[in-house]
């Protein structure tokens, strides 16, 4: 590709590449389609610069942008609902916000959580119908889950790890490796950039009817850092993705999701999370993520896959299922459950299971307790 200096800068025919910050533009307008690593930590991370734009403070005016949407938190969360962040503090979701500039966040607004709030809040047997006449909308749900992932834990670049403030602290994220964020900015501003991607960058994103149970809320949402795993509950809709594994655990589990034929209860809904993040967790080559720029066809998001998909197994894991398992059901198990301890047990073992029965079944929700598993 033919490239010349002009006025410190890179020309090309359809972008500029700034020769200070390597970001790539484009010639007109100067904005910026796709950010060099080191200036998306500069920028980005540390000096809070708009995530999507890259306007500075000051530069525009800045509003806050809410991590979960406002339409969830007006229709399926509690006016006190709260996320317990990674130090265990808790943070009211009213409260949960990271800045944006104003011309970004109504942008977001028009042309992501509207449209995804109109789909969701329906009932599951017409957003089902959907997803099979449309599955392109399974990419629509999928841009959507990475802006709430990459919301999060930019969030974490804001908050203290030590939550007494007499006493000095770094941040929550100060810990993180931020390379797997860094492609998930990059797919959470494809509605900014325009930019072309493969369908082998897009991950497992799976959405499964969640029951109505007593005292639970319509809204819940659970991650996980390294995993790049989500969960999302809203109304009666429940959405799992994994953001960085190319459909691999769509593929390892397609047998044992073709099997779920019913409502997910709790329980059931954070097996599959553990389930999702254990397969995830386990590859053993894993797909590697790349934008690739050229005249000819554009700004594109690709991605190197291996030609085997392998899960370690045994010795060799990096994280075992049913330890997982435990995890994230040991926090929502009643503390008066009368077999509580041995339920707990039974699990790290891999003696209890909640969505298929020894059958291979679906476990059926009516008169179903986990005092069944004693």
């Amino acid at each position: 590709m033919d490239t010349k200096r002009i006025k410190g800068k890179l020309l090309m025919p359809k972008y500029l590449r700034d020769l200070t910050t390597n970001n790539i533009l484009t010639p007109k307008s100067k904005k910026i389609i796709h950010y060099d690593y080191d200036d998306f930590m500069k920028s980005v991370i540390k000096e809070k610069c708009c995530f999507v734009c890259g306007a500075a403070p000051g530069s525009k005016r800045f509003n806050d942008e809410h991590v979960i949407p406002n339409w969830i938190l007006k229709h399926y969360a509690t006016p006190d609902a709260f996320t317990i962040l990674p130090n265990q503090a808790r943070l009211k979701y009213t409260e949960y916000k990271v800045p944006c500039c104003q011309e970004c966040n109504t942008q977001l607004g028009e042309k992501i959580e509207n449209p995804i709030s109109k789909f969701l809040r329906r009932s599951y047997d017409e957003i089902s119908k959907d997803l099979e006449k449309n599955d392109r909308l399974f990419f629509k749900l999928f841009h959507w889950v990475c802006l709430l992932f990459f919301k999060t834990h930019y969030k974490d670049s804001f908050l203290r790890m030590e939550r007494d403030h007499r006493t000095p602290s770094e941040t929550i994220a100060d810990t993180y490796c931020w390379h797997g964020l860094y492609h998930i900015h990059a797919m959470a501003r494809q509605h900014y950039t325009h930019a072309q991607i493969s369908d082998n960058v897009y991950g497992t994103i799976i959405v499964f009817e969640a029951l109505k149970e007593q005292n639970k809320e319509d809204f819940d949402y659970l991650d996980n850092w390294n995993s790049q795993t989500i969960m999302v509950k809203v109304g009666a809709v429940v959405i799992f993705a994994v953001l960085n594994d190319s459909k691999f655990c769509l593929s390892a589990y397609k047998s044992f999701l073709s099997r779920i034929s019913g409502e997910l209860t709790t329980v059931q809904i954070r097996e599959l999370f553990a389930r999702l993040r254990y397969a995830n967790q386990n590859i053993k080559e894993r797909p590697r993520f790349y934008t690739a720029i050229d005249n000819k066809k554009g700004h594109r998001i690709k991605a190197h896959i291996p030609n085997r998909i392998e899960i370690l197994k045994g010795d060799e894991e990096n994280v075992s299922l049913f330890k997982l398992m435990k995890f994230y059901m040991e926090d929502i198990m009643p503390k008066d459950l009368h077999n509580r301890e041995k339920l707990l047990q039974d699990i790290e073992n891999g003696h209890a299971q909640f969505i298929l029965d020894e059958n291979n079944d679906f476990f059926q929700h009516e008169g179903y307790s986990m005092s069944k598993h004693e």
